[in-house]
């Protein structure tokens, strides 16, 4: 047997029986046990230790959104202090971003039901501050999505904010262009703001290959599955945009959700994903290299129906080419297509990261661990709760990858925009790959800023060019594999020796009792708690006498947070007590029922 035959039976070999062990489901965390209506996830390194964090909005209003600590030993800590989580929000997502190029990253969180949206400074290790003033904060809205960009690469961020899902009648996009100095200015003129649809996500890509960022805006939100055109905006290179009228990709009626860019079939251009969520097929639509697309109407990811909500791209097993994470809606089961490198994919039926149900929306691919593989976060919404999903991937030992953090020095200092291509040899044969840093990708979705490439088995990596959104264009030849690095604007290629620093932040590390809410209450209220650790919890409701008058809880509980409703309809008016009593912890506090 020839060495072709052989790569043949391997390959085959890995597609068959490798997908369903390459993930593992992480059970143990809050990260994993959590209470919370999540729309979608973002990570981000917000202390600057090399290890991605990760922010998780809450979509009601009951409860706050979450942020968590990386540990650097494959577990996260829950943060616990501070605005970012314990603000009562209507949030759907959030974007990180360094809004003012101090070399930290701030966070910018959308809320729908008219409420103002957040803003919150990083002050340095991951302590934020709360902006409170300028328009940024002020504008209220049905805001579903966000997206960071520099689409006039001036070297600071800028924000859109997808409005309208839902509304039935529609509202206008927000497009805020930063000042350097964590302070907007929003965009009024042009379509780009005034188009009044019902938006539900956006992706920035310079898929016409002229320098600067365009922007897709997927429209949907309609509870009676009416098809709606999607928005496709030309960059014009003087801060404004052209509304592209003909072509596919703004003529296809539909009910979307996400919008996810990526070079699937390695041909130098990116090509776009719609996730469609009215029970319809979803688009794939295949970039010709000169602004415009071909409609891919063949083979199992455009025919496999659904309620969709995103797309994520990932280099999963490491081979070379961009497979595709797609999540779902109702409970249904989410998808996973293995890209065969040739423009057709196969879609995994096994294993658990496709098989755990869930209402799941903004998927994230983020190797949170550092071993040289992608790892998925699948955020889960469903009322009164539905936990998330973390998939560790195993990897493929044999194959090998490179991840590089871009740190912009004219360009933005996030690098967002930057767009890297990389030539190794796969199997014996020339393979270039493109990559981009994105400020939003899928729906409510904000992958790592990280670039991550997979080369197989390829030896050393031959090429990585790296074009800056400012023009500036770096060139590194012969970079070893299996190695982190960093790549400075202008400035060269170092490797990474991971050393994490000591958070400074107040994690989860004991139990929390909250208040109740609301308190006064008539006739009922919720109580709520968190717990670091697996153990036998006692809930109890007392009477200004001291007397038990109700035992809300008496059971083992793992870690997690938890809430039961206290339900006082046949007791009079008057001061209560409840006690959370677990091992050596015991707290008390007080509420008033007023009739």
């Amino acid at each position: 047997m020839d060495k072709s035959h052989i790569l043949i039976v391997v390959f085959v070999l890995l597609n068959e029986f490798c997908f369903p062990q390459l993930f593992t489901k992480i059970t143990e965390g809050y990260i994993v046990n959590d209470d919370r209506y999540s729309e979608g996830s973002s990570w981000g390194d917000i202390n600057n230790d090399y290890y991605q964090d990760l922010f998780v909005p809450d979509a009601y209003s009951d409860k706050t959104n979450l942020l968590f600590i990386n540990n650097g030993d494959g577990s996260f800590s829950t943060v616990t202090s501070g605005s970012v989580v314990t603000d009562i929000s209507t949030s759907s997502g959030g974007c990180f971003g360094d809004f003012n190029n101090d070399g930290h990253l701030d966070l910018f969180v959308q809320n729908y039901f008219g409420n103002n949206n957040h803003f919150y400074l990083n002050e340095g290790n991951g302590v934020f501050s709360k902006v409170t003033s300028g328009v940024i904060v002020s504008d209220g809205g049905y805001s579903f999505n966000s997206s960071v960009v520099d689409f006039d690469n001036d070297g600071n961020l800028d924000i859109f904010v997808d409005n309208g899902a839902f509304t039935g009648t529609g509202e206008n996009n927000f497009l805020y262009q930063g000042n350097g100095d964590a302070t907007f200015n929003r965009i009024v003129t042009g379509d780009i703001v005034n188009d009044g649809e019902q938006s539900l996500s956006s992706g920035w890509c310079d898929y016409d290959k002229d320098g600067d960022m365009d922007l897709f805006v997927a429209n949907g939100g309609t509870f009676n599955y009416t098809g709606i055109n999607n928005f496709l905006y030309q960059n014009n290179n003087d801060s404004t945009f052209t509304l592209i009228t003909e072509g596919i990709v703004v003529n296809d009626l539909g009910n979307s959700t996400g919008v996810s860019w990526g070079d699937y079939d390695n041909d130098g251009d990116f090509d776009l994903f719609v996730a469609n969520w009215g029970g319809e097929n979803n688009f794939l639509y295949e970039n010709n290299d000169n602004g415009n697309f071909s409609k891919i109407t063949s083979g199992i990811v455009v025919n496999d129906g659904g309620h969709s909500v995103a797309g994520a791209w990932g280099d999963a097993d490491n081979d070379g080419d961009l497979d595709l994470f797609v999540t779902n809606d109702y409970n249904e089961n989410n998808c996973f297509y293995e890209n065969n490198g040739d423009g057709s994919f196969t879609k995994i039926v096994d294993g658990s990261f496709v098989n755990d149900g869930g209402r799941s929306n903004g998927a994230t691919w983020s190797d949170y661990n550092n071993d040289g593989f992608l790892d998925l976060f699948v955020p889960n919404g469903q009322q009164p709760s539905q936990s998330n999903f973390l998939y560790r991937n195993n990897g493929i030992s044999e194959y090998n990858w490179i991840n590089i953090i871009c740190v912009g020095v004219t360009s933005n200092i996030s690098a967002i925009g930057t767009k890297i291509r990389a030539r190794a040899l796969i199997d014996g044969q020339p393979v270039w790959q493109l990559r981009q840093v994105s400020g939003q990708t899928g729906f409510n979705a904000q992958n790592s800023f990280n670039v991550e490439f997979g080369f197989a088995d390829a030896a050393v990596v031959d090429s990585i060019v790296i074009f800056w959104p400012s023009g500036t264009l770096d060139v590194y030849s012969d970079v070893q594999i299996n190695k982190f690095y960093k790549a400075t604007e202008g400035q060269g290629l170092e490797e990474i020796i991971l050393t994490p620093i000591e958070n400074e932040i107040e994690v989860l590390s004991e139990y929390i009792l909250f208040n109740n809410y609301p308190n006064p209450f008539n006739p009922s209220t919720k109580i709520s708690w968190l717990s670091p650790v697996g153990s036998w919890q006692t809930l109890k409701v007392y009477d200004i006498l001291g007397k038990v008058i109700a035992t809300l809880l008496d059971e083992y509980k793992p870690a997690g947070s938890y809430e039961v409703e206290f339900d006082a309809s046949l007791l009079p008016s008057g001061v209560y007590f409840y006690q959370l009593r677990t091992g050596d912890f015991i707290d008390t506090k007080k509420m008033i029922l007023l009739r």
